[in-house]
């Protein structure tokens, strides 16, 4: 009897909370064409929100019976804020009015999670991806050094860093999807190794960031997000395919994607190649600034069951004879380029949402990275070296010098979201974090015996094999919290982090 009780209990709560979970759908488009909208941002709250599709349709599961204020925005278009009252499953389409673009009506994610640029509490900057396809960019710094605070480090046309507020490096935390790349301090290049076709913003936070990102953040946080596949209601397959040419170093360059999606699956995959010669400029041919690289990138999102999502994402890039001109590092008459530059990332993020009305988002995320690169220098050194009593005289050649290094980085975090009341947002977790450097040089000498009318009479080729940093690893683990509280809607906010 109370077997059958408190089955019957299970069953009405069971019956209960399934009943409680409806959906809010509908279609987005252009007021002025009819047209359906892509990438537009459908935010509820910061645990119900979602982009729409290539067909202009979206969909939010999971929702319970209620009041809620629907937040409709997209660049190049006029915000919508709709109060909507759910009580079934509901159909509700919208029709977005044109406008100048007004970034603050972007999400930004760097500091851990979804929320408007407007409501961050960072100096943060966002470049969108129309800014990035405006012109015709040769790396991604050049996309973001015109920004205020920003500055560009430039080894030559393809290899270039960035700074921030005058600190860079080592004082600056680079992400790509939310997985470090992390390099030694000399010429390594690290934001030159993405794909800029592949990029959907760059998020950057000015000043220290510390409290959520630890040691290394006090100059500030480049956040790159790379385009991902969203579900759809419906099967539906999309490409497009990209050619150009540009004059100024007679770069050909070529591009295209694929994506598809429904609705418990989307993929995308993306591949593009580059070739460029030397830069003309006003003054002349800007020699040994070719460079040659292509990229692949791969994601794919399933969903198990509702509410839970896999992610699974691939990246390579690749560089090949790319020329280093008036390098700082080396000497001003040395010839210098990386014969080869790789970067490949492998990531896997599992997300649960709405666990609870308070606690509703999980996520488990682990990456490995592995950044390969090789430098050649031409040093264009001669030393004569004078006979003694007890050998002849010498003239030695630095033919080449081949500094090398491979870098990994793994990445392990775990995030809890809670909602600790309407406008209080709390984010807690542990970031676990490694690099590793594995490096060499050699350097390649030919030496020359000459006789007293300085002939040559022997010649040896030698190569010296040398460590100029030992090999290390470094690992960071720490636990982070964050609360975002809005105690005067829409006027005043208090962020805590620790």
């Amino acid at each position: 009897m109370k077997i059958k009780i408190l089955s019957l209990v299970l069953l009405i709560m069971f019956g209960n909370i399934t009943a409680q979970e409806i959906s809010l759908k509908g279609k987005v488009t252009d007021s002025k064409t009819g047209e359906p909208v892509q990438g537009v941002i459908i935010f509820i709250s910061y645990n119900y929100m979602t982009y729409s599709s290539s067909d202009g349709t979206y969909i939010i599961n999971g929702l319970k019976q209620g009041k809620y204020n629907v937040r409709v925005s997209h660049l190049g278009f006029k915000s919508l804020l709709e109060n909507i009252t759910l009580t079934e499953n509901t159909i509700k389409d919208f029709a977005l009015e044109p406008s100048p673009i007004e970034l603050d009506e972007v999400l930004v994610s760097s500091n851990r999670f979804d929320n408007y640029l407007k409501d961050s509490p960072y100096s943060e900057l966002l470049i969108s991806n129309s800014q990035i396809e405006q012109k015709p960019f040769q790396s991604l710094p050049d996309a973001i050094k015109t920004e205020p605070g920003i500055s560009l480090i430039s080894e030559g046309a393809w290899g270039t860093e960035l700074s921030i507020r005058g600190l860079n490096r080592e004082n600056i935390v680079a992400l790509i999807d939310g997985s470090r790349i992390a390099t030694s301090t000399d010429v390594a290049a690290r934001f030159s190794l993405v794909d800029i076709n592949d990029v959907e913003r760059v998020e950057i936070i000015k000043g220290a960031a510390s409290s959520i990102y630890g040691s290394g953040a006090t100059g500030g946080i480049i956040n790159i997000v790379t385009k991902s596949p969203r579900f759809t209601d419906k099967t539906s397959f999309n490409g497009n395919l990209s050619v150009g040419y540009n004059s100024v170093n007679n770069m050909s360059s070529t591009s295209g994607a694929l994506t598809g999606g429904g609705s418990f699956w989307s993929s995308r995959i993306s591949a593009s190649y580059r070739k460029a010669g030397n830069i003309k400029t006003p003054e002349g041919v800007l020699n040994n600034s070719q460079f040659e690289d292509y990229g692949i990138n791969g994601n794919l999102n399933l969903m198990p069951v509702d509410n839970q999502t896999l992610k699974l994402d691939y990246q390579l890039f690749k560089a090949e004879n790319v020329g280093i001109p008036g390098s700082s590092v080396f000497p001003s008459n040395a010839e210098v380029r990386y014969p080869f530059e790789k970067r490949r990332l492998l990531s896997a993020a599992y997300e649960i949402q709405n666990i609870t009305q308070a606690f509703y988002k999980l996520t488990f995320k682990y990456s490995n990275q592995l950044i390969e690169r090789d430098v050649e220098n031409i040093p264009h050194i001669v030393q004569n070296v004078p006979a003694t009593t007890t050998s002849p005289a010498k003239r030695v050649s630095v033919t080449k010098i081949t500094p090398g290094a491979n870098h990994k980085n793994n990445n392990v975090e775990l995030q809890g979201n809670f909602l600790l009341s309407d406008n209080n947002n709390l984010i807690a977790g542990f970031d676990y974090w490694d690099r590793s450097y594995n490096g060499h040089r050699e350097k390649y000498q030919m030496i020359e015996v000459l006789d007293a009318q300085n002939n040559v009479v022997n010649t040896t080729n030698k190569v010296i094999e040398e460590k100029p940093l030992p090999d290390s690893k470094f690992r960071s683990l720490g636990i982070f919290a964050q609360d975002e509280a809005e105690l005067i809607k829409n006027k005043f906010s208090l962020s805590l982090g620790a």
